[in-house]
């Protein structure tokens, strides 16, 4: 059952929707790794599958990785962006119209989020 949600990208349907799978990009980042890692334990041939010390390997760099997940960027603007922002002649006007606009352009076609 586990192996065929994975392999069908239904990982929704096996995470608890109260970790916020559906909802929250570092959740979903995370859940994806354990579960590509579970994928490779559940190989039926052994040697498909990884050893406890790859998996231990694995789960640690997973850790590693996301640990400061949650934390903000700190971000180093030079002086001269911080003068250019504070002597901006009018304040920036962004819609998410006015944004999908230039990253989609005016096409009718609307790009998806790959889900798993």
């Amino acid at each position: 059952m586990a192996v065929n949600k994975i392999q069908n990208h239904a990982l929704n349907e096996l995470v608890d929707p109260f970790l916020g799978f559906d909802k929250d990009f570092v959740v979903r980042r995370m859940v994806t790794s354990v579960a590509d890692l579970a994928f490779r334990c559940l190989q039926q041939e052994r040697e498909m599958r990884p050893t406890m010390e790859e998996v231990l390997e694995t789960l640690k760099r997973m850790e590693k990785e996301n640990y400061g997940a949650g934390k903000a960027d700190v971000l180093d603007i030079s002086e001269d962006d911080v003068g250019l922002l504070k002597h901006a002649s009018s304040p920036l006007q962004l819609s998410a119209d006015s944004m999908s606009d230039q990253f989609l352009g005016s096409s009718s076609s609307t790009n998806t989020p790959h889900s798993y």
